[in-house]
């Protein structure tokens, strides 16, 4: 959002508003400016719990998109933790149309879709829901994240795809990994699942010719390899100010130092584990000292926590049930989004859960 805020395409104001509703609020509205270095849109908090407003959603799970009358043009773009890059994709598509003053896109990168009708030969696949990658004039990027085309993607003219409605898009669940490309065509063969990851077909395609995964003692090339600079970057874990969270994190993060070392099925059981119980305990403390409680589920951010924690335990076990060594893209992957998670969520309750005197 700084980066949009900073730049000159789009003629539009970016406001970043933290809305937990207490004293804390300041410190994470500061917290926040300076991890996501926020110099050149709005950051502003939300102080009391009577000046919360009664509807929007926490960042996490999209962004809300105004025309220059105000008037909504988006109530919440596609979640980023859903569909990765392509939330900043959606929310791309809509300013350029907004800017210009030209029609809204019939669907955006990151929303599902379905298959109206197809180019000739490929009818059968009529009826087919997946998600939008990309939209260029009147051709659409339609990715397939289950079906006979799992992981594939296929350029079709944009009046051949219908959005999906929201209670459809729920329906279809979560895109995960498809979404963004990992799979097809490259690192992780042609086959990836709905949650995320590859299936057993990982490393197809000539990256490895392993069926298995990766054998890094075998391949020299990029998607088999994991670096060490990567690997200290992404488990190099601030500190939340709760001693017990800190010492959680610190075996997490040794038992995803071990996965990278071994690429097993059972340090990822490991991980589950460890992972498992740290995700349980954060949410008991939680509950013990009342953060992120509010009547609107869209802004509370316990719930919205507790959700991350459950989309990040479904991609482990998603994996676990592959046969074979663990994906090096894989590992990336977790280790990646763990430590997103512990950045942009965790760090949310660092000074109030501090404050609280949780330990």
């Amino acid at each position: 959002m700084n980066n949009w805020a900073a730049g000159a395409v789009y003629d539009c104001n970016f406001l970043c508003i933290c809305v937990l509703g207490d004293r804390s609020a300041y410190g994470l509205c500061k917290e926040m400016s300076d991890q996501m270095k926020l110099t050149h849109c709005v950051n502003g908090y939300v102080a009391s719990p009577h000046d919360m407003p009664s509807y929007g959603q926490l960042g996490c799970q999209g962004f809300i998109v105004l025309d220059k009358e105000h008037a909504v043009v988006s109530e919440a773009t596609t979640p980023f933790m859903q569909v990765r890059a392509l939330a900043f994709q959606h929310v791309e598509a809509l300013l350029n149309a907004v800017c210009n003053n030209a029609p809204l896109p019939s669907i955006c990168p990151g929303e599902m879709g379905e298959l109206i009708d197809t180019p000739p030969g490929a009818e059968k696949l009529k009826g087919s829901r997946g998600v939008c990658i990309k939209i260029s004039k009147d051709k659409v990027d339609f990715g397939f994240p289950d079906g006979p085309m799992r992981g594939k993607m296929m350029t079709v003219d944009v009046s051949m795809v219908r959005r999906l409605t929201h209670d459809e898009e729920t329906a279809v669940g979560n895109t995960g990994g498809c979404s963004t490309g990992t799979c097809g065509g490259g690192s992780c063969g042609s086959t990836c699942k709905p949650g995320g990851g590859c299936k057993e077909t990982a490393c197809a395609d000539g990256s490895c010719a392993s069926k298995s995964g990766c054998d890094p003692s075998t391949c020299n090339k990029p998607e088999c390899s994991i670096d060490a600079e990567f690997v200290e970057k992404f488990l190099n874990i601030h500190s939340v100010k709760v001693s017990s969270m800190d010492d959680e994190h610190a075996e997490c993060s040794k038992t995803l130092r071990n996965l990278v070392e071994t690429r097993s099925k059972e340090s990822l059981e490991d991980v589950f584990e460890c992972l498992s119980d740290h995700f349980a305990h954060e949410e008991e403390l939680f509950e013990q000292y009342g953060f992120g409680v509010h009547v609107n589920e869209k802004l509370s951010a316990k719930k919205s926590h507790a959700n991350e924690h459950r989309r990040l335990l479904d991609k482990v076990q998603g994996q676990l049930a592959m046969s074979g060594s663990v994906p090096a893209a894989f590992i990336k992957e977790l280790l990646q989004e763990f430590h997103e998670h512990t950045t942009l969520y965790d760090m949310q309750y660092a000074d109030f859960m501090a404050q609280k005197g949780a330990r």
